[in-house]
């Protein structure tokens, strides 16, 4: 039997190896256990029309107080590198763990390390548990629009967050439970008032889905105890916040498949995508506490020309109303895209895409862009 310093050596040596040599498959590092290196370089050129300094990932609101001159960014910070393991246990049973990280962390064309995922998740037959950080049970991960880079369309459901899942399936069926860190993200107007949004409770995340060869269904909910104090008054606020994601898609061809999802909240819009500047409001002058409702619709269509060669068509947008008196805020934003994508040689793609975003704020001005995108991606 070897030795817990020995099997240490020997993970490091195993871990070594796989970073420098990316197209070695998965080592065994004991008997039960193998161990596996994979992820992807991405580098990409950008020119929008009417913003610089956005980054790669194309935010809802992300045109908000940038620069309104034109500009090419040339961006590498998608790239992901992720380890895995894999236990095999008795009696239908197994361990997995996984760690992956990139380098957008900032989200500016500048290389910014950014942890991903890092869970463990404990297999038992046809039901697991998960304890970690990784995508949140409110996604619908079955196919997301699949974009040269990352799926940013408006209204897109698209978070990870630290959680413990209980998960089980039962044929083509599928279950979730989750209690998932809380972020309030409530905001005020007075910068000079103090607020504490630590959340008092995590959320509550139920998603069922079923899923066959020709078509999928997911509705999943959310509902948690939005809370904010104010540290100057010593009062505390909260109110029940909830959210529903609604999604699906079917395969209308051996060529084209068809998406769409719908997202309806109350105090939860930090599940979209680039939506988190929007979230509950306390009013420091009259003491009042707000939670805003929004929804959000998007849809796309997948194509392939080829064996090689696809395409994807796809348009989405989130809207909320201002609250009566409330100042400056994001109201609306749509965004519509349009790519090829190119698989060149084994593991190698390349892809075009066009996409065009707008957003609108209660007082000002709406502003608008087009983006150009030519990304090429090998994955190991």
């Amino acid at each position: 039997m070897m030795c817990p310093t020995n099997k240490l050596v020997a993970s490091a040596v195993v871990g070594l190896g796989l970073v420098m040599s990316p197209n070695i498959e998965a080592v065994e590092v004991t008997d039960r256990t193998k161990m596996e290196v994979s992820g992807k370089v991405v580098g990409a050129v950008i020119a929008d029309s009417n913003v610089s300094g956005i980054g790669s990932n194309n935010l809802a609101n992300a045109l908000y107080g940038k620069n309104e001159e034109p500009s090419i960014a040339i961006d590498t910070t998608l790239t992901k590198i992720n380890f895995g393991t894999q236990t095999e246990l008795d009696n239908d049973e197994s361990l997995n763990s996984f760690i992956s990280v990139d380098f957008n962390n900032s989200n500016n064309n500048k290389m910014d390390l950014r942890l991903r995922e890092a869970y463990v998740n404990w297999r038992m037959g046809n039901s697991s548990l998960l304890v970690g950080q990784t995508w949140s049970t409110l996604m619908d991960i079955n196919r997301l629009p699949d974009s040269v880079l990352e799926p940013t369309i408006s209204g897109v459901v698209f978070t990870r967050q630290p959680m413990v899942r209980w998960s089980q399936n039962f044929g083509s069926f599928r279950y979730d439970i989750a209690l998932e860190s809380g972020s309030n993200r409530v905001q005020v107007e007075d910068p000079d008032v103090s607020i504490d949004n630590s959340s008092t409770y995590p959320d509550l995340v139920i998603g069922l889905q079923t899923n066959t060869d020709g078509y999928w269904f997911r509705a999943a909910g959310v509902v948690n105890r939005v809370t904010t104090t104010d540290l100057g008054q010593g009062e505390t606020f909260s109110d029940t916040g909830w959210a529903a994601h609604l999604s699906g898609g079917i395969k209308l061809s051996d060529k084209d498949h068809f998406q769409m999802a719908y997202f309806n909240s109350r105090g939860n819009d930090r599940y979209v995508l680039g939506i988190g500047q929007t979230g509950p409001i306390y009013d420091e002058q009259n003491g009042q506490f707000h939670i805003r409702d929004s929804q959000s619709l998007w849809t796309a269509i997948g194509h392939s020309w080829t064996d090689t060669l696809k395409s994807t068509f796809g348009y989405g947008r989130w809207q909320a109303d201002p609250y009566d008196g409330q100042g400056d805020t994001f109201t609306s934003t749509e965004m519509g895209l349009a790519n090829l994508k190119w698989t060149a040689r084994e593991n190698l793609v390349l892809g075009l895409e066009y996409n065009y975003t707008t957003y609108e704020r209660s007082y000002s001005e709406s502003r608008d862009n087009h983006r150009l995108i030519f990304a090429m991606e090998y994955d190991f």
